[in-house]
């Protein structure tokens, strides 16, 4: 403290910790003290706001006196402590502190304790040059003043300046102006030190008033010191001289210009006009010749004969099935002691499954240990050798032979004529299936290998019966399926698993199915 003056000390307030925004380390404690000498908030027209005024408005657009200084270093990295902590006083009006600390005020008005926080940290930055972050600011509750005098540190050190410190609304107070009594004229920065005494001047004050100037500087004919350009008057002087002679240059509001635009855009319309009416006409005229000229390539058929027609009940597209890819779904084995047989009747499994469990395997290992005869006197005929290749000549000889009606004999018999041979057709046989109960309704899954896509095959279902139609090349007969309830046909949905083999269609019920007495197998019927 300078010599003469009192000492400053502040009163304790409270204590916020930040950290430096621009480097990683350092952590900084701000003393929010109060005096009574610092004054009351100021409006901009000079005149001290009241308690109630700040209550009902707040500080936002005052200007609040404060000032900050004992700026010291409290621990040193050096010194085995983790970080750098600083600590720096800020003194304001005890009113603004006590406000600051009421909950109930800053609830109502919640922009009070950033802006006085703001205030602060920005005053720090200007005479420091430390730029702390503002989003990390946190009250410190286990005290209320950071680093003070005493044995626990809660009296608050004297006031010390900062070197430098000014209050940022300095530039915005009105400066008095100088007494102009005590303003002294200024004594000439450059004088004529030319020996002999000071010349007389060019020029003397009042010359344009002697009877030689005629009452005028230049004359009734004015100065004649300026050329007239070469451009005046021209309205596109603007431009350069040579870009004016090597470009032509048309103006949009001349008459002529005026006439030829709208011609041009005449000729346009026109051609416009006639382009339309001639695509118009030319994609009429054939749409008639087609309509005019019978189809010549229509396919020959016999009289009589008409095209064949789809013995469907409905016309449906299923080549969307095409597309479908195969879902491998995990195998999900039922464990149950009944099974459907080929007729569609419920058969029980349980006799059938402990008779085969009393007779026990129909092999027991080492069966062939103890026999006296062989398996197989003349070795095992299931494999044949392969032809040689002489066999195979003579082979291909005889049946040549045959066919042009010569018999290797020498006899002039003839040999009887073998029989034709006579293909048969595959056998169709009935697609295996089980319907079962799912959480939507009914379940179809329908066993059909050697599918190899669901092109072809016809699927109607109505709301007691499911049938499905296959093509000929499967092999398989049409299935048709009766319902123990009713289902939504519009709501089917069938899936193809070429790897399984099987076709899954998936029944919504249609509403809630009364339990039969006894459970009633499906009908298959077989339609030939």
């Amino acid at each position: 403290t300078p010599a003469g003056m009192p000492v400053l000390r502040p009163s304790i307030g409270f204590c916020i910790q930040t950290v430096s925004a621009t480097s990683s380390s350092g952590r900084w404690y701000v003393n929010m003290c109060r005096h009574k000498m610092c004054e009351m908030p100021i409006a901009y027209s000079g005149k001290t706001v009241s308690r109630d005024w700040i209550l009902a408005n707040g500080i936002g657009n005052l200007q609040v006196p404060f000032d900050i200084g004992s700026f010291r270093k409290v621990k040193e990295r050096a010194e085995g402590a983790r970080q750098t902590t600083y600590c720096i006083d800020v003194i304001f009006n005890p009113l603004i502190v006590q406000i600051f600390m009421d909950d109930e005020f800053c609830n109502k008005m919640a922009q009070y304790r950033p802006f006085v926080i703001g205030l602060a940290l920005k005053r720090i930055e200007e005479t420091i040059g430390v730029r702390l972050a503002q989003d990390q600011v946190k009250l410190v509750k286990t005290l209320r003043y950071k680093d003070g005098e005493g044995d626990d540190g809660s009296i608050p050190r004297e006031f010390e300046d900062v070197p430098g410190n000014a209050d940022c609304f300095d530039e915005q107070v009105p400066k008095k102006p100088n007494n102009v009594n005590d303003v002294t004229e200024a004594e000439p920065l450059i004088q004529d030190m030319t020996p002999g005494g000071a010349r007389k001047p060019a020029l003397k004050k009042g010359f344009l008033n002697s009877s030689k100037a005629g009452g005028s500087l230049y004359g009734e004919d004015g100065s004649k010191e300026g050329v007239l350009p070469e451009n005046a008057g021209d309205p596109l002087g603007y431009i350069p001289k040579k870009l004016r002679n090597s470009c032509k240059i048309v103006d949009c509001n001349a008459p002529e210009y005026q006439a030829n635009a709208k011609q041009r855009q005449a000729v346009d319309e026109t051609n416009k006009h006639n382009k339309e009416f001639k695509d118009q006409l030319g994609g009429d005229m054939e749409k008639w010749m087609k309509m005019s000229q019978p189809e010549i390539w229509k396919e020959d058929l016999p009289d009589g004969t008409d095209a064949p027609s789809a013995a469907r009940k409905y016309d449906n597209d299923y080549s969307r099935f095409d597309k479908l890819e195969d879902v491998e779904e995990a195998s999900v084995v039922e464990e149950r002691d009944w099974y459907y047989d080929s007729c569609g009747n419920r058969r029980s499994s349980a006799v059938t499954g402990a008779s085969e469990a009393s007779k026990g395997p129909a092999v027991k290992r080492g069966f062939l240990d103890g026999v006296k005869k062989p398996l197989y006197p003349n070795g095992s005929e299931q494999g044949v050798a392969p032809l040689s290749e002489d066999e195979v000549l003579k082979g291909m000889l005889k049946q040549a032979q045959e066919m042009a009606g010569d018999h290797p004999s020498s006899s002039s018999a003839a040999a009887p004529r073998a029989a034709p041979s006579v293909v048969k057709a595959k056998e169709s046989r009935t697609p295996e299936f089980e319907l079962k109960d799912s959480p939507e309704g009914l379940q179809l899954v329908v066993t059909v290998p050697g599918l190899e896509s669901m092109q072809d095959v016809a699927l109607d279902v109505t709301e007691l019966s499911a049938s499905l139609a296959f093509p000929a090349a499967s092999g398989f007969r049409p299935l048709q399926v009766d319902l123990p309830s009713s289902v939504l046909p519009n709501k089917v949905k069938a899936k193809f698993s070429k790897k399984k083999g099987s076709i899954t269609i998936t029944l919504p019920a249609a509403g809630k199915a009364r339990d039969p007495p006894a459970p009633s197998p499906p009908v298959c019927q077989c339609m030939t």
